[in-house]
């Protein structure tokens, strides 16, 4: 049998759940390949400081996207889909038209400020207005996506992310190209309007599904559920990204360009729980209405483990990580990465308690772990990076997340008044996540001895998967939840 019909008959083998998951991961692999083989480029064609720059705006981006998007494509953007299971088409369109609202109102009042904008965030005024006019747009694809992924629809939105992740880089490249004397404005606008112009078609597209039909009992329903929540959303983009900013104002915009590489190449990782995670929410959801506690455990207690594996094989990688993504003037940053791709494994993990918590709808304990660990992360920050420079940054987010990792788990128990997971386990798992990453950072100098290692850690890693593999039945058997 050919190749291609093997491949598609275990596909069509697995359950709707376990399909997405297994498309939506290799779709991101896809993405995060080709983001991969075009990161050294864009590390040759542009100076540490210009990329620094780049990483700069993309930073404040994710920042802004908060109070423009109001998170709508977070979480309560799953319990609409419960909740509103007849009429997702006007759901949609109506969170979108909330967070236009939303981008407009706050656009103008940058606009009328903009000089003290500008002074505050360092960044050049026609790339501030070019940031809101994405930010206007950016929620027609998100909204449309997180749906597809919840009702396992995998095959557009594998289709859309793949096509974006060609085009975008492509276009980036031949902007600086045809604009060598202004590279960074070149850069950002040549691949974020490949997102423009998605943005804009999914929209028409959303306007077209809901025949033009918006409800603004909906905007009520959203808010009361996610304005709470905002300064949650806001301290996760805190810990992902004011480390950058903060070097970035401290130390220089080199030092923050090569920051921002070596944490690219850390946050590979993340690609393999994110496509996971949008699988195990509405598994997660289901398991918590029957209250079916157990398979919810043993499923994930079988994630997490390969997903640590997955984390430490990276750090094992490091220094052969850095030499693909860029030049010898970004080398030094391979002794970020292991306490980089540490913090990634404890962000992650908090979606195993922040998952149960959110279907019981109780967004404020959330809301308290993640401006506990933001604040501690900026305070961090502060005392540390001006002492040990941008290496400390790495240490800082990490152990900013295991605090929120330990809030989080107790506002699980409380609410469920129970342990739902092994979490003797998961406790072991992490100090050993914490205590690989911090001596291999010894051993980077060392290769042989360290490949060796490493080839012995995966031959140990997958006994031990393949010996656990039962488990994953629950999750990838092909059978309808009852």
């Amino acid at each position: 049998m050919p190749l291609k019909h093997k491949l598609n008959n275990r596909l069509e083998a697995l359950s709707p759940a376990a399909k997405a998951s297994v498309v939506l991961m290799s779709t991101q692999m896809i993405q995060k390949g080709l983001s991969l083989i075009t990161s050294p480029i864009f590390t040759r064609l542009l100076s540490t400081s210009e990329y620094g720059e780049v990483s700069l705006f993309f930073s404040w981006y994710e920042i802004f996207v908060i109070f423009t998007g109001l998170c709508l494509s977070k979480g309560i953007f799953n319990n609409g889909m419960m909740d509103f299971k007849d009429d997702r088409e006007s759901f949609t369109l109506s969170m979108y038209l909330l967070t236009f609202i939303s981008t407009s109102v706050i656009g103008t009042v940058v606009i009328v400020f903009c000089t003290s904008f500008y002074n505050f965030i360092n960044l050049p005024l026609k790339l501030i207005l070019y940031m809101f006019i994405l930010l206007a747009f950016e929620a027609a694809l998100s909204l449309w996506t997180v749906r597809n992924r919840f009702e396992y629809k995998y095959k557009a939105t594998a289709i859309v992310t793949i096509l974006i992740a060609v085009a975008s880089p492509i276009c980036g490249m031949l902007a600086i190209y045809l604009f060598p004397k202004d590279k960074v404005i070149a850069r950002i606008f040549g691949a974020r309007n490949v997102f423009l112009a998605s943005y804009i078609a999914v929209l028409i597209y959303l306007i077209y599904k809901a025949r033009g039909k918006f409800k603004t009992c909906y905007w009520k329903y959203a808010l009361k559920f996610n304005l709470p929540l905002l300064p949650h959303y806001l301290s996760l983009q805190i810990l992902n990204h004011m480390d950058r900013i903060m070097i970035s104002s401290i130390v220089n915009n080199s030092a923050a360009g090569i920051y921002n590489v070596a944490y690219n190449g850390a946050a590979i990782v993340k690609i393999f729980w994110q496509s996971i995670n949008a699988s195990l929410i509405p598994w997660t959801y289901k398991k918590c209405e029957k209250r079916d506690f157990k398979r919810l455990a043993d499923l994930t207690k079988v994630l997490i483990l390969g997903y640590g594996l997955i984390c430490v094989a990276f750090m094992f990688l490091a220094p052969e990580i850095m030499k693909i993504l860029a030049p010898g003037s970004y080398h030094e940053g391979i002794y970020v990465i292991p306490s980089v791709i540490a913090g990634v494994f404890f962000s992650s993990l908090y979606y195993i308690f922040a998952n149960v918590v959110y279907y019981y709808k109780q967004p404020k304990y959330v809301m308290i772990a993640s401006i506990t660990s933001a604040v501690l992360n900026v305070a961090l920050n502060a005392i540390f990076i001006p002492v040990f420079g941008y290496l400390a940054a790495g240490y800082t987010t990490m152990v900013s997340y295991i605090v929120q990792v330990i809030i989080d788990y107790w506002a699980m128990r409380k609410i469920v008044r129970q342990d739902i997971y092994d979490m003797k386990f998961v406790f072991f798992m992490s100090i050993g996540v914490i205590v690989v990453g911090i001596s291999l950072s010894f051993l980077y100098p060392f290769t042989v001895i360290r490949l060796i290692l490493f080839s012995l850690f995966i031959c140990c890693g997958s006994f031990y998967l393949r010996k656990n593999n039962f488990i994953l039945k629950t999750f990838f058997k092909k059978k309808k939840e009852k």
